[in-house]
């Protein structure tokens, strides 16, 4: 199990938060600071908290995490491909999380483009182990069908060109704002 709090707290206000979920024994503890920049911060906690740390879909450039992996501040890092500029950043991370023996498990909580990158990079150079962060919910409707269903927990890669699957027109047309 995983614990994403969005940014919410002080390094004090975390510490006493990770004192109380220790026992529940969580994969990673995401993006407890404020501001997610805080990297110093989120080193300490790491150090001192016995919960594993996940942070980084608040990064926006490459430079930013190579200072998250250099000080050490993180278990897990989490690129977001949608805003911190699509595949051709996010492929940056993996060599550089590698580098740092840390794993890279991409946040996509979204359902277009940046979840298809999500998909294609962690599959070309993630290991087995990898996730990916997505939401949770099931969706009125789904702009690629069923093609990424979850099955038993994995998404096929899909394999068409470009992203490898088109938006159902229909249900951009269903949904369409004017």
């Amino acid at each position: 199990m995983t614990l994403d709090v969005n940014c919410p707290w002080s390094l004090e206000e975390a510490r006493l938060f990770a004192e109380e979920l220790r026992s529940v024994k969580l994969k990673w503890l995401e993006e407890p600071l404020w501001p997610p920049e805080n990297f110093g911060g989120l080193a300490e906690l790491r150090r001192t908290c016995g919960i594993p740390i996940a942070a980084g879909e608040n990064i926006y450039t490459l430079m930013d995490f190579e200072r998250l992996l250099a000080t050490k501040a993180v278990d897990f890092i989490q690129p977001s491909p949608a805003k911190m500029g699509g595949i051709s950043e996010l492929r940056k991370v993996f060599p550089l999380a590698s580098v740092h023996n840390i794993p890279v498990m991409p946040h996509s909580f979204y359902d277009g483009p940046g979840l298809l990158a999500a998909i294609h990079a962690t599959a070309a150079l993630g290991t087995t182990e990898c996730l990916i962060e997505w939401r949770w919910f099931d969706l009125e409707a789904t702009i690629y069908g069923d093609a990424l269903s979850p099955n038993r927990g994995r998404i096929s890669v899909p394999q068409g060109p470009g992203l490898g699957i088109d938006p159902d027109p229909d249900v951009i047309n269903a949904y369409r704002w004017n």
